[in-house]
């Protein structure tokens, strides 16, 4: 199961329970305690989903940053940014 089906069946979970404490005074406690439960688990499995979408975007500024390196130099962050379009050209011109 993926995360975010994970995430929709606890949600759907949730909600389903917190439909059933309005009207059942007696077991509120326990239902209380179980959604507390899910929405702790839903802390963690959504926090778990942005590493996972994090990890996806880290192989895209991989990409970014060798190229990056390629045109400025290992410093390049400290590199300043061409001043005129011209000099942006110039750039390229000698990575090419």
């Amino acid at each position: 199961m993926t995360t975010m089906e994970r995430i929709d069946r606890l949600s759907k979970e949730r909600s389903r329970l917190y439909r059933s404490a309005n009207g059942s005074r007696r077991s509120a406690p326990k239902l209380k305690e179980r959604i507390a439960k899910i929405t702790g688990e839903l802390d963690q499995l959504w926090e778990l989903r942005r590493r996972e979408r994090i990890g996806r975007l880290e192989g895209i500024d991989l990409l970014v940053e060798r190229s990056y390196v390629n045109i400025y130099g290992d410093d390049y962050r400290d590199a300043v940014a061409p001043a005129t379009v011209e000099d942006e050209q110039d750039a390229m011109e000698l990575v090419a």
